[in-house]
């Protein structure tokens, strides 16, 4: 299997990335396989909109 880069935390119907912890058939809960790219994306994502935020704001 070739690992995938990822640039975005992506939707959870991509299985390569999530995992289904558990589903009551109401609600699941889904946990990324890998944690610290989980939170590497996360730190990206954030400092993202902080930019465009402060960009709204200089306007």
């Amino acid at each position: 299997m070739s690992q995938q880069t990822y640039t975005s935390i992506p939707p959870t119907t991509d299985s390569n990335y999530w995992l289904l912890k558990s589903s009551d058939g109401k609600t699941s809960i889904f946990v990324p396989r890998d944690k610290e790219l989980d939170r590497k994306l996360k730190v990206k994502f954030q400092a993202e909109v902080a930019a465009r935020t402060s960009l709204k704001r200089k306007r």
